[in-house]
């Protein structure tokens, strides 16, 4: 029910999110190379902001492909409703190499089996 009430859409900083998820993740990854984080990403998977030069999800998809490139596990909530559904949160999610899941798939008992399920999975070396 939290997750439903999460605002989606207006001035997203889909890119800047994810350069500062990339950032400390890595960040993490020297402080800790035991622990292997996950990233969850609660999106429309909109960017309509970009930090630099290329075009707001250009530039989301870059940047996920970074994160991708590093292995950092990744799993995508589309916050999208489905009537309005572009496409875009499943899209990232491919960027990323992650799942993604809609809100109707997570109801609160099993986002935490969902979550430990991504997490015991093997990530490709």
């Amino acid at each position: 029910r939290a997750l439903a009430d999460i605002p989606v859409g207006g001035k997203t900083p889909l890119a800047a999110g994810l350069l500062l998820a990339y950032d400390v993740l890595t960040q993490e990854q020297i402080i800790h190379p035991d622990v292997e984080p996950l990233l969850l990403v609660l999106t429309d998977g909109a960017g309509n902001v970009s930090i630099g030069v290329l075009p707001p999800q250009e530039e989301a998809y870059q940047f996920a492909e970074q994160i991708a490139a590093r292995n950092f596990r990744s799993v995508v909530i589309n916050m999208e409703h489905a009537s309005f559904d572009q496409g875009l949160a499943q899209a990232l999610a491919d960027h990323l190499e992650a799942p993604c899941y809609t809100l109707n798939e997570l109801k609160a008992e099993n986002l935490y089996q969902t979550v430990r399920q991504e997490m015991s999975e093997t990530r490709k070396p």
